[in-house]
């Protein structure tokens, strides 16, 4: 039973006290809240003769077991609490139940209580960990990320959710002319190219590396000196799209600040292509925002609150489109991450609060898209806009792609593999 059950966070309170309210379903676990993006959905102690009867096959004392269900972030989870009369009882549990399990992640000790995780993504079990408190949060965090992806030209953002997930169903079966054919309708409103451009921030101590297979012929800075630009040759094609692999090692922190020197230009204020900021709408709308705001960081609140999901934009979920566009957004009053991240640039920008846009993962999830403002003499303070600013940026944010302009120079072709490396 252990290999499909989920021992959970377990908690060294002699009471577990759950209750959940609406909007956000605020849970408390022993009084406290549970961090954003956990919702209790149901808890209960396991009864004295089951508990007994599992202690009996695990050759050691139970004095409590209890079995909590969440939702993290929308992904539904589980986890047992198991607590024993003193540590070397647990000991004797984590011994039988951790060879049972896929990954050291969904099965830790604790003392007295031995925690199981049940599922199937060993990153989510151990951000429960950490956010559960049965682990120290570390300051920084380490990432080894594996994916194949194409290096485009000009993107169709309509496609581009349906272009990867075709793309990877095509290369698994490569016989599947149908599904082929597919691929290359799709695959005919992107613009195909021979460049990749990563985010190369300093300090170079906490700078990230990135390897290719193949190896690009040339690896160049532009003008900013925060970017890598790397170039390809004669790319290797699947489907008539060209692969790279990539492999990368990124580096986190819990308060994600990039020191710099540079200083806000008219390339972080301008409009683009996606951020419409000289638009009159947006201009108005934004100084209604930003109106009893002083300075930079007060109009980048400002924004963010007003962005805070379900108050004046719903956040959705496609499996389409990743991005629907700024006027649209504030229009239909829903989008999803890149869709706030959007209208937090572009807001911001048409408040002269000089920012830009990141690209990446959220550990434990899918790939993120969020967004860095430049506070001149202070640095790039990384911001949250899809959370509306409650879920800070930290150790969980994992960048590799900056972009000035809104654009960016990769689409997927395959699902990120995600590894946190223990510091």
């Amino acid at each position: 039973m252990f290999r499909h059950s989920t021992l959970a966070q377990a908690i060294v309170a002699t009471a577990v006290m759950l209750f959940c309210c609406s909007v956000g379903v605020a849970t408390r676990v022993a009084g406290r809240r549970a961090p954003y993006g956990f919702r209790v959905l149901r808890s209960s102690e396991i009864p004295a003769e089951e508990r007994n009867a599992i202690a009996l096959r695990l050759g050691a004392q139970i004095s409590k077991f209890s079995h909590t269900s969440f939702s993290v972030h929308g992904r539904s989870f589980q986890m047992n609490l198991i607590r024993c009369p003193d540590s070397s009882e647990a000991a004797k549990i984590h011994k039988s139940v951790l060879p049972m399990k896929e990954h050291p992640a969904f099965c830790i000790i604790v003392d007295n209580l031995v925690v199981e995780f049940i599922g199937d993504d060993h990153n989510l079990a151990t951000l429960a960990a950490f956010e559960l408190g049965f682990k120290p949060r570390p300051k920084q965090a380490t990432y080894k990320i594996s994916f194949r992806a194409a290096p485009v030209e000009k993107v169709d953002y309509t496609s581009w959710k349906k272009l990867s997930n075709m793309f990877a169903s095509a290369s698994n079966d490569a016989n599947n002319l149908a599904l082929q054919s597919r691929v290359d309708i799709l695959a005919g409103s992107f613009r195909f190219g021979n460049e990749m451009i990563f985010r190369m921030p300093a300090p170079a101590r906490a700078a990230p590396s990135y390897s290719f297979e193949p190896k690009p012929s040339k690896a160049t800075s532009p003008a900013g000196g925060d970017l890598r630009r790397y170039t390809f040759r004669d790319l290797p094609r699947e489907v008539n799209i060209p692969v790279v692999s990539l492999t990368a090692t990124i580096h986190t922190a819990r308060d994600p600040v990039t020191p710099t020197t540079r200083k806000a230009g008219p390339e972080l204020l301008e409009a683009t292509e996606f951020w419409p900021s000289d638009d009159p709408e947006v201009i108005a709308l934004a100084a209604e925002i930003t109106a009893d705001c002083n300075t930079p960081q007060e109009k980048t609140d400002a924004i963010l609150k007003w962005l805070l999901p379900g108050e004046n934009i719903s956040f959705t979920e496609s499996i389409t489109s990743a991005r629907y566009g700024v006027k649209k957004v504030l229009s239909q009053k829903f989008g999803q991450a890149w869709d706030f991240s959007d209208c937090f640039i572009t807001l911001a920008r048409a408040s002269k609060v000089p920012c830009r846009q990141i690209g990446g993962w959220f550990f434990s999830q899918s790939s993120h898209i969020w967004a860095e403002v430049l506070y001149e003499n202070f640095g790039w303070q990384q911001v949250e806009p899809t959370g509306g600013g409650i879920r800070g940026c930290g150790i969980y944010h994992i960048p590799y792609i900056t972009s000035e302009d809104g654009g960016i120079s990769i689409v997927y072709l395959s699902k990120p593999k995600i590894e946190f490396l223990e510091n």
